[in-house]
């Protein structure tokens, strides 16, 4: 990996930390508007220099890919378990990073919280090219055990590569018996979804998160002015909100569903725990080296 590229995924992971910990902090808060927290984060993304890639959350029993649509009124309420999960890019050099908090002060998950801190932290030690996946898994899954949970077992991290979030190999969060080794140089995502219920998701809802194929084609006019739109994102994610606020509900939704139903667009809805059981969720980036750089982890963080 050449020194640029280094300097963007250093750059990139900063801002992300920065604006992770910033949206988590104002979401803790009872009374908090998602809509307005997740906008601030986009926004605060580019006051910081970097690139949106995308700002999502999940409350309770919803792990990932939730994000506010314009009509959103949900609030934070005490007691709900939030995570915060952001991407950033330079030149589709991504950082991606999430992290979780209770809203208000009861504290009850602070051991599922912690969980999945310990098992993020357990897999980051192991980093190092030459080792097997399944041992990172491992590492996750007896973190989790050790204070009464699991992991969620379809749910996993992943390679990333330019302008590509999942890059063909998943970091597995239990033992897979997947003997694939590190390599130096891979750009990695750790990410232990650790929960009290059985350990599985499955999708919930409708979808607020899409992705399109690069260089998206629309035959109709809403179609293509959705396809239009969408381009510069290169593959990474966008919302019905960027849509919506940009070319109005109507032409939103026909030119989406147009390109849905020809495969140029795929939804991705909310993913929840099958039992209803609460998620928690840490994660960070890193570039494999004997001493892994972590380039999503703030210096105060232990995680």
């Amino acid at each position: 990996m050449d020194k640029d590229t280094i300097n963007k995924l250093l750059k990139a992971g900063k801002v992300a930390a920065q604006v992770r910990r910033e949206g988590a902090k104002k979401l803790s808060v009872v009374g908090t508007s998602y809509l307005e927290v997740m906008d601030y984060c986009e926004q605060r993304i580019l006051q910081l220099g970097g690139e949106i890639a995308w700002a999502q959350y999940g409350v309770n029993d919803v792990a990932a890919h939730d994000c506010p649509t314009e009509e959103t009124k949900e609030t934070t309420k005490e007691g709900e378990l939030v995570k915060v999960d952001i991407g950033v890019h330079l030149d589709g050099w991504i950082a991606d990073n999430a992290m979780t908090v209770e809203v208000g002060s009861s504290q009850k998950y602070y051991d599922l919280i912690r969980a999945s801190q310990n098992a993020l932290k357990a897999a980051i030690k192991l980093v190092r090219p030459g080792c097997p996946l399944w041992q990172l898994g491992e590492a996750q899954y007896s973190e989790a055990e050790a204070l009464g949970f699991t992991t969620v077992k379809n749910l996993c991290g992943h390679t990333l590569e330019q302008y590509k979030i999942h890059a063909g190999v998943s970091v597995p969060t239990f033992n897979n018996k997947d003997k694939t080794e590190l390599h130096e140089g891979w750009q990695i995502a750790i990410e232990p979804f650790v929960t009290n219920g059985q350990g599985l998701i499955k999708e919930k809802g409708e979808a607020k998160v899409f992705m399109a194929k690069i260089n998206a084609v629309g035959r109709s006019p809403y179609a293509r002015r959705v396809a239009e739109f969408v381009k510069p994102r290169y593959g990474l994610p966008f919302t019905i909100r960027d849509l919506t606020r940009n070319l109005g509900i109507g032409p939103a939704l026909l030119g989406l569903r147009e390109l849905q139903k020809s495969g140029i667009v795929r939804a991705y809805p909310p993913l929840a725990e099958v039992s209803g059981g609460i998620v928690a969720q840490f994660e960070h980036s890193m570039i494999v080296n004997d001493k892994p750089v972590v380039y999503t982890r703030q210096e105060e963080e232990e995680w």
